[in-house]
């Protein structure tokens, strides 16, 4: 067995800060970098590149440090998503689908099926000149109230919320 008669470096540079190679971060397979992201450690070595982006209005004006809320999943958000259009949105875009025959007009009045273009929902925002029958899933109070008043339907095939 060997037997040394001086203590190894390691041993000698416990408790020092830097075990002898200088600044603190030198002798590391990562180099001088502080952190691997655009706001890690940006006050070491950093700074101007962020300050430059902040005034850049990067990624948003209000760009600042650290997490923020919480973002659910997506396989989550996807089961809650529902598309919805205003009334007065439908309105304008009738004739459009007349034209892409995805609704039907006979005489002043139009018939549209909103499954169809895959929406699920209708709102009550706006206002509606035209008589339209539609054919949706879910509708809301004043939107039924405001296409009965023009003088259309409303076939719903859930509830009413």
């Amino acid at each position: 067995m060997i037997t040394r008669k001086y203590p190894k470096k390691v041993r000698k540079m416990r408790g020092r800060r830097t075990h002898g190679y200088g600044k603190v971060g030198q002798h590391r397979k990562t180099g001088q970098r502080a952190g691997r992201g655009k706001t890690t450690q940006w006050k070491k070595s950093k700074k101007s590149y962020y300050l430059k982006q902040k005034e850049l209005g990067f990624p948003d004006p209000d760009w600042d440090l650290g997490k923020k809320g919480f973002k659910r999943p997506q396989d989550i958000t996807r089961i809650y998503q529902i598309n919805t259009i205003n009334i007065k949105d439908l309105d304008k875009r009738i004739d459009n689908f007349v034209l892409d025959k995805k609704a039907i007009k006979s005489g002043n009045s139009y018939s549209i099926n909103l499954n169809e273009i895959n929406i699920q929902k209708i709102l009550g925002r706006g206002e509606i000149n035209k008589a339209i029958n539609i054919t949706v899933n879910k509708a809301s109070k004043k939107a039924m109230e405001k296409i009965q008043a023009a003088g259309g339907k409303i076939n719903l095939l859930s509830q009413v919320e």
